[in-house]
C-alpha cells in the first residue's frame, strides 16, 4: 500500500482525523482565494469563515453518514429529497443567520445589516459559496465507498475461488490413489517384480498431490513429470495392450501453470477408454507451449457404438469449472466425439510466477 492509499483508506483514527482536517483546511483556503479575487479580505472575513466551516462540515457529514446510508438501505426517494432540501435550507438560511446575527456582532460590530440581507440572491450566494466543497466531499466519500466495496467483493471472489479449487482438486485425488493402489495390489497378488516401480511412481504422484497442489502455480515441467509417472503406472498395469504416443515441445523455461489442470483430462481419457475397449488401446497426448499459451491435445479410441458422454460428464464438468475459476474467459476447450475417436483440445494462457 503506497502513501496515498494509506492516507485515503486506512482506518487508523489519527489518519482519519488528519484526512478530514486536511480536506476542510484546503476547502477553507480555496474559499478565501475565491473571495480575494473581487474583494479585499479583512480579518473579520478570515475569522467568520473559520467559524462557518464547522457548520458546513456538519451539513456534509449529515449527508454522508445519514442521508446516503439511509437511502441506500431503504431506497426512499421522498426521504432523500426532504433531507437534501433541509441541508440546502440550512446552508442558505441557517448559515446566513449564523453569519449576520452571531458572528458579525462578535467580530465585526461595525458591519451594518442591510434590509436586503435576506434577499434570495444572498441566500443562493451563500449556498453556492459552500456547495462545491460539500459536493466534492460527498463525491470523494462515494468513490471511496465504491472502491472499498469492490475490494471486498474481489477479496471474497478470490477466497471463494481458492475454496472451490481446493474442493475440486480434492475430488480428483482419490481417483489417482485408488487406481494406483489397485495396480499395486494386482502385482502383489502376482508376486511380480514390478511392485517397486509401482511404489516409486505412486510416491511421485503422492508427493505432487501433497506438496505441489497447494501452490497457485507451478513450473509446467512438474505437471509433465507427474503425467509421465501416471503413464508409467498405466503401462505397468495394462502392458502392451496400451500404446501411448506422447509428444512434448516447450518453448523455453519459466512457463507456469496451475497444478492439476492437464492431468485430470488425461486421467479422464484413460479411465473411460480402458473401461470400454477390450483390445489394443491407442492414446495420443501432445503438450506444447509458446510465449503466451500452453496447448494440450489428448485423443483416444472409443467403441463406435458406445455413448459414454454421461460417464465423462463429471470429470469434464469438474475440469471446466476449474478452468473457469482459474482463467475466466481466457481459455479454449474443444471436445470432439465421433468416428471411434474422442479428443480434447485445450489452450490456456501462460501464468505469471506471482499469479
Amino acid at each position: 500500500m503506497n502513501w496515498f492509499d494509506a492516507l485515503v483508506y486506512r482506518k487508523n483514527w489519527k489518519i482519519r482525523i488528519f484526512r478530514h482536517l486536511a480536506f476542510w483546511a484546503i476547502e477553507y483556503t480555496s474559499n478565501l482565494i475565491v473571495l480575494s479575487a473581487d474583494t479585499e479580505i479583512k480579518t473579520s472575513d478570515i475569522i467568520t469563515r473559520i467559524l462557518i466551516v464547522p457548520l458546513v462540515a456538519m451539513v456534509t457529514y449529515f449527508i454522508i453518514y445519514y442521508v446516503i446510508p439511509s437511502y441506500s438501505k431503504d431506497h426512499n426517494p421522498i426521504k432523500l429529497v426532504l433531507c437534501i432540501l433541509v441541508s440546502i435550507a440550512f446552508v442558505g438560511w441557517g448559515i446566513r443567520y449564523y453569519r449576520l446575527f452571531i458572528l458579525y456582532p462578535l467580530f465585526d460590530p461595525s458591519h451594518v445589516i442591510q434590509k436586503s440581507a435576506w434577499a434570495y440572491s444572498h441566500i443562493f450566494k451563500e449556498i453556492f459559496r459552500w456547495l462545491p466543497g460539500i459536493s466534492l466531499a460527498i463525491a470523494i466519500k462515494m468513490m471511496k465507498n465504491k472502491t472499498e466495496i469492490q475490494q471486498r467483493t474481489d477479496q471474497l471472489i478470490e477466497e471463494k475461488k481458492a475454496t472451490e479449487l481446493a474442493f475440486l482438486k480434492a475430488q480428483m485425488h482419490p481417483h489417482f490413489l485408488f487406481n494406483t493402489l489397485n495396480t499395486l495390489y494386482s502385482y502383489s497378488l502376482q508376486k511380480a517384480d514390478k511392485s517397486e516401480q509401482v511404489v516409486l511412481h505412486l510416491a511421485n504422484l503422492m508427493r505432487y498431490i501433497l506438496e505441489e497442489c497447494d501452490h497457485r502455480v507451478i513450473p509446467i515441467e512438474k505437471e509433465i513429470k507427474v503425467i509421465e509417472d501416471y503413464f508409467e503406472l498405466k503401462k505397468l498395469r495394462h502392458g502392451t495392450r496400451l500404446q501411448i504416443d506422447c509428444q512434448i515441445k516447450l518453448n523455453g523455461s519459466n512457463t507456469y501453470i496451475s497444478p492439476l489442470v492437464f492431468l485430470p483430462i488425461i486421467e479422464n481419457s484413460f479411465k473411460h477408454t480402458l473401461s470400454s475397449n477390450r483390445g489394443l488401446i491407442h492414446i495420443s497426448v501432445q503438450i506444447r507451449s509458446d510465449r503466451n499459451f500452453i496447448y494440450l491435445f489428448v485423443e483416444n479410441d472409443i467403441m463406435p457404438h458406445e455413448d459414454n458422454s454421461s460417464a465423462r460428464g463429471l470429470g469434464i464438468a469438474n475440469v471446466k469449472r476449474q478452468l473457469n475459476l482459474l482463467y475466466g474467459q481466457r481459455f479454449a476447450l474443444d471436445i470432439k466425439n465421433g468416428n471411434g475417436r474422442y479428443s480434447v483440445n485445450l489452450k490456456v494462457p501462460v501464468l505469471n510466477k506471482n499469479f
